[in-house]
C-alpha cells in the first residue's frame, strides 16, 4: 500500500510541476520596462511615462504582475502598450509569454 501511495504522490508531483512551467494565460498587469521591472518599480501606473521612456531607449518590454515579471518574447505585441495596464493571453512557459493577444485594461478613477 505504501508503495502505490508513494507513486501517486511522485505523479502528483510531477503533473503539478509540468502544470506550473506550461500554461495558458490570461495574465494581467503592467507593461513595463526590464531595468526597473528588476528593482520592483514597475508595478503601477504611476510608472507609465518611465516605461515609455526606457522601453523607446532599447530596455525590453516585460509584464508585470505584482511581484512577478514575465519576459515577452514577442515585442512588437506590446509595445504600444507601454506602461498600461493589459491582459495579455498567450503561451507560459516559466518565466516568459508568447503573447497572442492583447487587451488593455480601463483603470478605475477612485
Amino acid at each position: 500500500m505504501k508503495k502505490y501511495l508513494l507513486l501517486f504522490a511522485m505523479t502528483l508531483s510531477i503533473g503539478v510541476a509540468l502544470a506550473a512551467k506550461l500554461t495558458d494565460g490570461p495574465l494581467t498587469g503592467y507593461i513595463g520596462d526590464s531595468m526597473c521591472a528588476a528593482d520592483g518599480k514597475a508595478n503601477s501606473a504611476a510608472h507609465a511615462a518611465c516605461a515609455v521612456k526606457c522601453i523607446k531607449g532599447g530596455a525590453a518590454a516585460v509584464l508585470v504582475v505584482g511581484d512577478k515579471v514575465y519576459k515577452i518574447s514577442n515585442q512588437k505585441a506590446v509595445l504600444k502598450y507601454a506602461g498600461k495596464k493589459v491582459t495579455l493571453e498567450g503561451k507560459v512557459t516559466d518565466d516568459s509569454i508568447e503573447v497572442t493577444k492583447v487587451t488593455e485594461v480601463a483603470e478605475v478613477k477612485s
